[in-house]
């Protein structure tokens, strides 16, 4: 399996927010606590510390969580790890997909345990986390995957938060997806019954399916909705609701945004959700009072905080606030997220700061692409390089046709030559009247239309001549593009896995890593690319 790498900025793929942070220019360093790189890493080690009362609420948490589970040795070595002063962690988070999720859920994980165990030390210990988010309520992001360019839906009922909802109906997703991974998977097609038993919840699957995929690397999952962990987040989330610490932070931030950055995430004036039996609803002001929405309690502020000193388990942190809530309860170093992820954490630097909570490195996960051998030589026979699958089509297109065509197909000299005449025509008679110039400025903008038309007809017919090259040229930038995106986001990485075993896990961690910041294109078999 060969690897080539271009670099993020060659793919037209990333905001100029992203590569700011990347490169860390100057104009992001003020949003960041430690730079996205060796030296800011090593700086990040240096100054975490973690509280002793809250590693041993984590570790308790852990315990209850993972249960009677088996899991391997070194999951159960990392979570004794856990247990002991002096150990940190790298975390990444998603939201649990049906089946794990797409392909960059995979990169994100891998780049987690690449990071943890590059960092380790035996006096300073690394554990990678696996953050599952939930809390999240949006059933429709969650339940549905692409295998094979099959899509595989549960039918489910939207229930509140998604990570308590129960299998129900999980039998018809579950055979199709057997089906489609094909009789060669029959490990992850064990795994996945294992898994995906309607006796379980989709929290409880997920941990199940991440701990058989990558347990024997160390991963330790994690399950933020947790009454113990909640509870340490408490005073934080008296704070959002006293005094809106988000709204106000965030607002600094983004003022001080460069121009052309964006706001990723939208910030409320209070940033938590009240979950109930089956609901998870937005709490809001109105007036004097907060209200919870769609049917909810309507608290003074008072009787707010004696339900949240009460029941803390019964407030969730949005995805802005949940970046604070990680760091409450990890003793993080680095957290690896996508450039969406990046973006709204430079909303928090204050926010951190208002909290008294360290910032861990942020670490945007590695990109990749899967290419056929036969594509990759395609591409060479045709005398196009990989920097082509990601520039404009058009452009691309119109270099292949004319590159070889028998005849001209831009009129450039023809437009200088029809310009100059008209020029000296206006010139000449001028003198005549306004009328006669404005005549032959028409003649000219019809005479150029005219050439234009001629150069459109020359190019359909050079495109012609290379109608095959043009096809595959096509076929691959679709296979890099299923629909216009990224291939990562579009194909779950289940499929991979089916067409190349179990073993490319352990490849593929190897190969990403994250501080290359470059996008990966392996080129592999073909069969096993046309599948995955």
């Amino acid at each position: 399996m060969q690897r080539l790498t271009i670099p993020y900025a060659a793919t037209g793929r990333f905001s100029r927010m992203v590569l700011d942070l990347v490169e860390d220019v100057p104009e992001v360093r003020e949003f960041r606590q430690f730079g996205f790189h060796a030296d800011g890493i090593r700086e990040a080690l240096e100054a975490r510390s973690f509280p002793a009362a809250h590693r041993m609420v984590l570790a308790d948490a852990l315990r209850r969580q993972y249960g009677a589970l088996a899991r391997p040795q070194a999951v159960q070595d990392n979570l004794d790890r856990l247990a002991r002063p002096g150990t940190l962690t790298v975390t990444t988070g998603h939201q649990i997909c049906l089946f794990g999720g797409p392909l960059f859920v995979l990169f994100k994980v891998l780049n987690t345990v690449r990071l943890a165990r590059d960092l380790s030390t035996a006096a300073r210990p690394v554990v990678p986390v696996f953050w599952m988010a939930t809390e999240d309520h949006d059933l429709a992001e969650v339940d549905h995957v692409l295998l094979h360019g099959h899509k595989v839906q549960w039918e489910a009922r939207p229930g509140g938060a998604v990570g308590r909802m129960t299998l129900a109906g999980i039998a018809p997703a579950l055979q199709q997806a057997e089906m489609l991974l094909g009789p060669q998977a029959k490990d992850l097609r064990g795994m996945l019954r294992d898994a995906y038993s309607e006796e379980h919840s989709l929290a409880g699957a997920t941990r199940r399916l991440m701990n058989g995929l990558f347990g024997h690397l160390g991963l330790v999952v994690l399950d933020g909705d947790d009454p113990a962990l909640k509870a340490l987040f408490g005073p934080v989330m008296r704070e959002e609701l006293l005094h809106g610490i988000i709204a106000r932070t965030a607002a600094y931030a983004e003022q001080r945004f460069p121009e052309g950055y964006r706001v990723q995430a939208h910030v409320r004036p209070i940033n938590l959700f009240h979950l109930g039996k089956g609901s998870r609803a937005r709490i809001a002001p109105d007036g004097d009072v907060l209200q919870v929405l769609d049917g909810g309690p309507r608290w003074t502020m008072d009787e707010a905080l004696r339900e949240l000193e009460a029941r803390p388990e019964d407030f969730s942190p949005n995805v802005l606030m949940r970046p604070l809530y990680q760091e409450t309860v990890l003793p993080n170093v680095a957290y690896v997220g996508g450039g969406g992820e990046l973006a709204y954490w430079l909303q928090l630097r204050w926010a951190f700061q208002a909290v008294q909570l360290p910032m861990p490195v942020t670490v945007l996960r590695s990109s990749a692409a899967f290419l056929p051998e036969g594509d990759a030589g395609h591409l060479a026979t045709a005398d196009l390089v990989l920097e082509d699958l990601f520039a404009d089509r058009h452009a691309v297109e119109r270099r292949l046709a004319e590159r070889d065509a028998p005849f001209p197909t831009r009129l450039g000299a023809e437009r200088e030559t029809l310009q100059v005449l008209f020029r000296g025509l206006a010139d000449r008679t001028a003198a005549a009247g306004p009328s006669f110039v404005r005549s032959a400025a028409s003649a000219e903008q019809r005479a150029l239309h005219g050439l234009e038309r001629m150069e459109q007809r020359l190019l359909r017919t050079a495109k012609q001549h290379h109608a095959a090259t043009l096809r595959r040229y096509q076929a691959i930038r679709e296979a890099v593009f299923p629909g216009g995106v990224l291939q990562e986001r579009h194909e779950g990485f289940l499929s991979l896995l089916a067409v190349h075993g179990l073993s490319i896990i352990d490849r593929l961690w190897n190969e990403l890593d994250p501080l290359e910041k470059r996008f990966s294109v392996f080129v592999v078999p073909a069969r096993s690319a046309q599948e995955a």
